[in-house]
């Protein structure tokens, strides 16, 4: 399965570019998710990336989507709020 996915606001036109984070080597992160995130255990042994962000750290854990927005900024989603939010092209 392709992590990587288009996806389209509703209602617009802009495309936007989601990766689901589920434990891939950095290696085969997006070049701009290895410019934003870190990989890091928490205190009980789960993979997490962090996203430092102006208002704090954003933890991204596994099974969860980053989505980059057209201006640069970065959010996080669950699988049920990406469908939810977005229309998958």
């Amino acid at each position: 399965m392709n992590s990587t996915l288009t996806l389209k606001p509703r209602p617009s036109n802009t495309a936007l570019i989601a990766w689901q984070f589920t434990g891939q080597p950095l290696y085969e992160w997006p070049n701009w998710v290895q410019s934003s995130c870190s990989l890091q255990r928490s205190d009980d042994g789960q993979l997490e990336l962090r996203h430092e962000r102006r208002s704090g750290a954003q933890i991204v854990y596994l099974g969860e989507w980053l989505v980059h927005d057209l201006d640069g900024g970065i959010c996080f989603y669950t699988d049920a709020e990406i469908r939810k939010e977005f229309e998958i092209a």
